[in-house]
């Protein structure tokens, strides 16, 4: 390994996922410790984390150690067993935990490793459901342009944005219906909302009507897409998307993996529209990635038809992952998190309101303690800032001790549900900074 200040190196033996070679070459930064909403590199160096490890699992903060406890008790009374024909504990008291705070009538459940899995378990339990109710001709599904749920190879069939990860691997199995996205900021029909009557939404019934509805399986999306930036649908959007499913019986599966937890300012991204899904997907949040987790929930209607659910994960059901996210939601409970996710998002959103004032920034937006900066070089036309200047802010920022990202043409921001005031300002500064640098630039 390259033992350099900057980190790790070309010699370096572990391979890091969507990361340029060139990048390594330079050396990567290691990132050594965490504590609270800060992380620190191997050269001691402090960050203010704004995306919650990047990945935005990181819900209830750095060096819990109640987490940490509560996965070495599982780990030495059972550290392992298999999902197929037996149960554990931890596991059946997190589905009990679960269905008090997901929506409506989801109360069945089934655990595996991450968010990719946990997408791919919901589509095949859709068409376990059909299959079983001898509906033996639904296999589509019905995904959005702009979506992203995953990288493994079901997944990867329904990711809605063109990027080399699903490219390499295409062709991929058939089967997605492709619709487009309510990203109102720049309108793939070229319309405003609310004169457009919600076309984007209409408009899925065409497809349907075109692909045969008695051939579709299920409906799949996040409540929030973070394929724009943390983008909101307009406050109708979700019930015309119900109203059209059960029109044609057609499942709808919510993907949480991002929203669920909190993040959006109430338990589930889904409870902000007043709509039941048949099914919804979890990960990130449900154990703040101390330890790897993701989850499918159902309702009774959906699991009625089916006898036996023909799918296993060697890890699926993990007792001491199970153990561990039990502890993370008694935290989030206990401190309030989801509140503090919906106080503290409301603040934060007015400060990033204010760099509306720069030329470069767009569009200010978010939900909870999820938002995002949409750039543009224009702001009457829209059009979008050029990707690699993006990527100087996000370097700029770095520099400065923030760790950012970017999304779509946006800049993206979800840090840890315990941030307080005090760093949010330090981050708008930072920011406000950067941004200005790049302008002048």
């Amino acid at each position: 390994m390259n033992k350099s200040k900057t980190g790790a190196g070309s010699d370096d033996r572990l391979i890091l996922a969507r990361t340029r070679r060139d990048r390594i070459r330079e050396g990567v930064t290691v990132i050594t410790k965490g504590e609270g909403v800060r992380v620190f590199d191997q050269d001691g160096k402090s960050y203010i984390d704004l995306v919650a490890g990047v990945t935005r699992p990181v819900h209830v903060g750095y060096g819990r150690k109640e987490i940490a406890q509560a996965a070495y008790d599982q780990m030495c009374e059972l550290p392992y067993f298999t999902p197929m024909e037996f149960a554990n504990l931890p596991a059946m008291k997190l589905a009990d935990a679960l269905s008090e705070i997901t929506p409506g009538r989801i109360n069945q459940f089934f655990f595996v490793c991450d968010g990719s899995e946990a997408v791919e378990s919901a589509i095949k339990l859709a068409r376990h459901h059909h299959h079983n109710k001898g509906d033996k001709k639904r296999y589509k599904i019905i995904s959005r342009r702009g979506a992203y749920h995953g990288t493994t190879v079901g997944a990867l069939g329904i990711l809605g944005t063109v990027l080399p990860m699903r490219q390499i691997m295409e062709p991929l199995s058939s089967g997605t219906i492709f619709v487009e996205s309510p990203y109102c900021y720049r309108c793939p029909f070229r319309l405003s909302y609310p004169h457009c009557d919600l076309l984007c939404a209409k408009d899925i019934e065409r497809i349907i009507q075109f692909e045969d509805p008695e051939q579709i399986s299920a409906f799949i999306g996040e409540p929030i897409q973070q394929g724009f930036g943390a983008y909101a649908p307009p406050k109708e959007y979700w019930k015309v998307v119900r109203e059209i499913c059960d029109r044609y019986g057609i499942l709808l599966i919510v993907d949480e993996v991002i929203c669920g937890f909190g993040r959006t300012g109430k338990w589930f991204g889904i409870e902000h529209y007043d709509v039941q899904p048949d099914l919804i997907t979890m990960a990130k949040g449900i154990s703040s990635g101390y330890l790897p987790l993701g989850a499918v929930g159902c309702t009774d209607e959906v699991m009625e038809p089916i006898e036996t659910f023909h799918h296993l994960h060697t890890y699926a059901n993990h007792p001491v992952s199970c153990a561990a996210a039990l502890k993370n939601i008694e935290i989030i409970k206990r401190e309030n998190l989801v509140e503090n996710s919906s106080k503290m998002g409301t603040y934060f959103l007015e400060g990033l309101k204010s760099l509306e004032a720069h030329p470069t920034v767009g569009e200010v937006r978010g939900t909870g303690l999820w938002t995002a900066i949409d750039f543009t070089v224009n702001k009457k036309t829209r059009a979008p800032f050029p990707p690699n200047r993006i990527i100087h802010i996000i370097e700029r920022a770095k520099k400065k001790g923030l760790i950012i990202k970017t999304m779509g043409q946006a800049l993206e921001f979800a840090p840890p549900l315990i941030i307080q005031k005090e760093e949010i300002d330090e981050a708008l500064k930072i920011l406000d900074q950067c941004i200005t640098e790049e302008e002048k630039k």
